[in-house]
């Protein structure tokens, strides 16, 4: 998946349902079916958990450091960088 698309998904998503477990759960289930996986209530928990973690703790910068070091490319990391400005 282009990383256009993804953001648009998570463009598209309510800000009220991150607030909760079950409506991260949700949110997670529906990018799954988007991307052709599923997920047990298990890898939902971690997830949530995880989110819950990054939330507290990263900021824009810190995660655009830590996708180029994924090897996302600069112009894919530039894009992201002008949506998360609008």
């Amino acid at each position: 998946m282009d990383i256009g698309k993804l953001i648009g998904i998570i463009g598209s998503i309510p800000k009220e349902k991150l607030k909760t477990d079950s409506g991260l759960k949700e949110v997670i289930r529906e990018i799954g079916k988007k991307t052709g996986k599923s997920f047990t209530e298990q890898e939902l928990n971690g997830y949530v958990a995880q989110f819950r973690s990054m939330a507290r703790t990263e900021n824009v910068n810190s995660l655009m450091s830590k996708l180029a070091r994924k090897g996302v490319k600069k112009d894919d990391l530039n894009s992201i960088k002008r949506r998360f400005k609008k």
